[in-house]
C-alpha cells in the first residue's frame, strides 16, 4: 500500500476513534493531524521497535502541547492519536501461530509485538513527564500556578 493512502487512513482512523469516544469536535482534527505526523515517522523508520518509540514520543509531545494550548487534558488527544500505532496485527499473528502450533514463530512475533507496545507506553510516559516538568518550571518563572 502506498504511503499516502496509509497516512490518509491513519487520519481517518484517529478521527473515527475520537468520534467513537465522544471527543469534543474542536479536538478531533488536532488528534488526526498529530496521528498523521506520528505515523509518518513510524513509516520513515521502517516500522521497527525504535519507530514505535519515536513516533509515540512525537505524538505524546504534540498532544501535551495541544492540551496546554487548548486548555484540555492530554489524554483526550493521545487516545485518538495513538490508535493507528497499536500493533494489533502482531497480536493477531501471535495468536494464529499459537493455534497453528508454530510456537517459535509465535514467540518471535509476540516478543516483537510486546517490544512495540512497551515502546509506545514508555514514550507516552516520558513525554508526559518531560512536558510537565518543563511546563511547571516555566510556570514558576512566570508566577502562575501549575
Amino acid at each position: 500500500m502506498s504511503w499516502w493512502i496509509q497516512l490518509i487512513s491513519c487520519g481517518v482512523a484517529a478521527a473515527s476513534f475520537s468520534v467513537l469516544l465522544h471527543q469534543p469536535r474542536n479536538t478531533i482534527l488536532v488528534s488526526s493531524v498529530v496521528s498523521i505526523l506520528g505515523y509518518s515517522v513510524f513509516l520513515l523508520l521502517k516500522q521497527s521497535t525504535l519507530a514505535y518509540f519515536l513516533a509515540s514520543l512525537l505524538i505524546g509531545l504534540c498532544c501535551e502541547l495541544a492540551a496546554r494550548l487548548m486548555k484540555r487534558v492530554a489524554t483526550l488527544f493521545v487516545t485518538g492519536a495513538i490508535v493507528p500505532l497499536v500493533p494489533g496485527i502482531g497480536l493477531f499473528r501471535t495468536m494464529r501461530f499459537v493455534v497453528d502450533g508454530e510456537y517459535s514463530r509465535a514467540v518471535q512475533t509476540g516478543a516483537a509485538t510486546l517490544l512495540g507496545i512497551c515502546g509506545i507506553a514508555m514514550a507516552i510516559t516520558i513525554s508526559s513527564v518531560i512536558f510537565s516538568a518543563f511546563w511547571r518550571r516555566n510556570a514558576k518563572k512566570r508566577g502562575t500556578p501549575c
